[in-house]
């Protein structure tokens, strides 16, 4: 639905239908928006019983590869 259809739409709601859109529309405008970058530095750093240098060998983890040492 096209905003010109939703707009043509809201002059037959019923008040209580009008008052509970508007609460909606004000509730998506105040939604926190955040960047890709901001969810990952939310999680980052909190997977638990990984090797600790998973970081630097993930190819022999996921694939087999030899290990790199440091």
């Amino acid at each position: 639905m096209s905003a010109q259809e939703i707009i043509a739409e809201l002059p037959k709601l019923k008040p209580d239908e009008f008052r509970l859109v508007r609460a909606k529309v004000e509730d998506l405008a105040k939604a926190k928006r955040r960047t890709i970058g901001e969810a990952l530095l939310e999680v980052a750093g909190t997977a638990e019983g990984l090797p600790r240098d998973l970081a630097r060998n993930h190819d022999h983890y996921l694939h087999g590869t030899p290990r790199e040492e440091s």
